[in-house]
């Protein structure tokens, strides 16, 4: 998983190097009217692209065919830049970026491996066109190819190492919890009932018998805490969008509030931590809207993007001050920091917007 502050650097990247390389073409071609222009026009188209297909994302530009579009649409500008002056190489940086975090494995080794073409070319600008000239710039290209799909392939290595880390971290801890909790409990419950066997007297039987019963009882419990926490019960006969959905229905049938449920392109399998994080968040949120909002209607949005899936739960409520001392606590009645620690430890985020008579908007976000 991306750590926030790696995803605000990813974020930040292309509009950064962007406004580096016009600001530098601008003041090196000041006069060359004809050749600045074209750069700045570019630049612009650029940016703007980036903006609308990564950073505001309207539903359709989820789909992959509109992602397709958008990826080629920059690797060609980044090549046109190129063309006009070889510093635009340095865009580069922040195609790769988008494309590492927006393209899925496999398919991300086409806009990298593009993307690397336009690199090696920027830098083979110098070299002739001899028959020389051709070779070196058929090896700078390869090379490119080679390092930045290789870097590409071992980025996914790392992925996968991860996950089988946490699937293994996962394990040990269950075995831990089983030996501490359920383990423990059929080992006294064995010993209770063996006692009872050779009990002399029937209140000696009954005694051994009551315990052997309170530590079932106890084992009971512990096992369903522990199948709660690892996946709720409304995960195991549905998917995550139905889930949430049939969350939403049930909710609306109790307190009589209309919930407006959407899913865009959310039909992936995610963690389950991840999973279980969206779900309880989409609870909390909705038991925060019964608690606090007095609203009328509640917008719930589930999509996924490429890069992360989001959540988001929207109502009409009276709306409350994030900034405001107690809004933030659990004591405060909104379970904010439950739902941020939540995520936080997936990587993820919160985001809260809301004021006084303008209702609320929760945001929840997990990587993958």
């Amino acid at each position: 998983m991306v750590d926030p502050r790696w995803r605000t650097v990813l974020t930040v990247t292309p509009y950064l190097v962007l406004g580096l390389l016009a600001a530098f073409a601008l003041g090196v071609g000041w006069g060359a009217w004809e050749r600045v222009i074209p750069e700045l026009i570019l630049c612009a188209g650029y940016a703007l692209l980036v903006m609308l297909f990564r950073d505001l994302q309207p539903p359709w530009t989820t789909r992959p065919s509109a992602i397709a579009v958008f990826l080629t649409g920059i690797i060609v500008i980044n090549f046109a830049l190129v063309m006009l002056d070889s510093w635009f190489a340095f865009l580069t940086i922040a195609t790769f970026s988008i494309a590492y975090s927006i393209a899925e494995w496999p398919w991300e080794l086409l806009p990298v491996g593009a993307t690397a073409v336009v690199a090696g070319l920027a830098q083979a600008s110098s070299l002739g066109l001899d028959v020389v000239g051709a070779a070196g710039r058929v090896l700078v290209v390869a090379l490119n190819v080679i390092i930045m799909c290789g870097l590409s392939w071992a980025l996914r290595l790392m992925r996968v190492q991860q996950a089988r880390a946490a699937t293994e971290a996962e394990r040990a801890r269950l075995a831990r919890e089983i030996h501490d909790t359920l383990a423990q409990g059929f080992a006294g419950i064995v010993t209770q009932l063996q006692a009872a066997e050779q009990a002399q007297d029937e209140a000696a039987r009954d005694r051994h018998t009551g315990a052997a019963l309170s530590l079932a009882r106890e084992g009971l419990g512990e096992a369903r805490r522990s199948v709660q926490a690892l996946r709720p019960a409304a995960l195991e006969t549905a998917a995550l969008p139905e889930a949430i959905a049939e969350a939403a229905r049930r909710w609306s049938s109790r307190t009589g509030i209309p919930v407006d449920v959407r899913t865009i392109d959310a039909a992936r399998a995610l963690p389950t931590d991840a999973e279980v994080a969206l779900l309880r968040t989409a609870q909390e949120a909705l038991a925060n809207v019964e608690r606090h909002a007095d609203a009328h209607h509640v917008t719930l949005t589930l999509r996924h993007d490429g890069r992360a899936t989001r959540l988001d739960v929207c109502d009409d409520g009276r709306g409350f001050d994030p900034s405001s001392p107690g809004a933030d606590s659990v004591s405060g009645g909104y379970g904010l920091i439950a739902m941020r620690e939540r995520l936080a430890a997936l990587a993820g985020d919160l985001i809260i917007e809301s004021s006084p008579g303008k209702g609320t908007a929760v945001r929840a976000e997990v990587p993958g």
